[in-house]
């Protein structure tokens, strides 16, 4: 029962940064050329802490976290600046608490 229960967890931060990495190309879709550099970039990192966590990594884990983290401040501050509408930032907010708590509980034993 423990192992389904991780992997449950696993599975959920998993595609969670999966399905954050496609965000990060399709937002980065009509910037300029360094803009969609960096969102490539950035989907490549998201992608490798994804496969990490599913490896059962100590530092995937932790990696999640503080892209859940980071991920919410972003979130907050792309707000302010009046770059994302409400309902992004509800679903933006949404999804850092879900893997900064997916990230919590897969770790735990």
């Amino acid at each position: 029962m423990r192992t389904s229960r991780l992997l449950s967890w696993r599975t959920a931060t998993a595609v969670l940064l999966c399905g954050a990495a496609v965000g990060a190309v399709g937002r980065g879709a009509n910037a300029s050329f360094v803009g969609r550099l960096a969102g490539v970039l950035a989907a490549g990192a998201l992608v490798a802490v994804a496969i990490a966590v599913m490896r059962e990594r100590d530092w995937g884990w932790g990696a999640a976290f503080l892209i859940g983290i980071c991920w919410s401040w972003a979130t907050i501050a792309l707000r302010v600046q009046g770059v994302l509408q409400p309902g992004e930032v509800a679903m933006w907010l949404a999804w850092s608490v879900t893997v900064v708590v997916a990230s919590v509980r897969g770790r735990t034993p």
